[in-house]
């Protein structure tokens, strides 16, 4: 069995952050190992509060981990300050850590930062470069490029703006666009751009899409896949996972994990 690790944070809810990515690691049959990088007071309505672990104690679940099993992919997620970032870049270059995902992670869903603006500056220059793929949200890629984007030629501006940034590849998820009638995400592989086209679902607006949708992605590159095909997949999963979403409490949905396998 592959084994995938997440850093990232907890959500007491169970619909996004380390509770999602494990019951997506469960869907697409890998090994789930953690590193929790902050804990969070979190609902279906929001995040209410967070709070950072020390960034030496994060060091410290990564080698744990690393020492022991071999990690085929691994999925980054909310970070929380430039020290845990610091740490985790020591722990990719110390473990030569492998398929790597980062899901750019700075505001919950209700608007609470979950990531400063130092941190912001030093993912842009230092970690970004040493992941295989980032997977930012159009709010994330304007925050990273400064581009205002308002349609799919601005998605491509952003993706070439992050490549000069080091990105070595990008999907740039469009949900965001404003009227727009199809979700579209721009995948940037090797100086080609793909698009994932799906009818946009209206009225819909669970937790944890970003979350589950990186973690996806990491899976698939664990078992072999491709990254282009690995997008795909996810994609599709996600997708339905969205259509099928659950309602478990007051606020939004969370994703429907039992979604068909793909």
């Amino acid at each position: 069995m592959k084994k995938v690790l997440t850093i990232a944070g907890s959500d007491s809810s169970s619909g996004a952050g380390i509770q999602a990515d494990l019951k997506t690691f469960y869907r697409f049959g890998v090994w789930g190992l953690t590193v929790i990088t902050s804990l969070t007071a979190q609902n279906t309505k929001g995040v209410i509060d967070s709070y950072p672990v020390d960034e030496e104690f994060v060091y410290k679940q990564i080698e744990a981990v690393a020492t022991d099993i071999e990690i085929d992919a691994v999925k980054i997620g909310m970070l929380m300050n430039e020290k845990i970032i610091l740490s985790v870049i020591k722990a990719i270059d110390n473990f030569k850590l492998r398929n790597i995902v980062l899901d750019t992670i700075f505001l919950s869903k209700n608007g609470k930062e979950l990531l400063s603006k130092e941190g912001i500056e030093l993912l842009k220059k230092n970690l970004i470069p040493k992941v295989d793929i980032i997977t930012p949200n159009i709010p994330e890629a304007v925050r990273l490029t400064d581009i205002d984007i308002k349609d799919i030629d601005d998605m491509k501006k952003a993706c070439l703006k992050l490549k000069d940034l080091g990105a070595k590849n990008i999907l740039l998820k469009g949900g965001h666009l404003e009227n727009s009638e199809y979700a579209i995400d721009i995948l940037y592989i090797n100086t080609e751009f793909y698009e994932f086209k799906y009818k946009y679902i209206k009225g819909i607006h669970p937790k944890g899409t970003g979350c589950t949708l990186s973690s996806a992605i990491a899976s698939l590159l664990a078992k072999g896949y491709d990254l282009k095909n690995s997008v795909e997949l996810a994609k599709i999963f996600i997708t339905g996972a969205i259509k099928t979403s659950l309602k478990v409490g007051k606020g939004n949905p969370v994703l429907n994990f039992w979604f068909p396998e793909i």
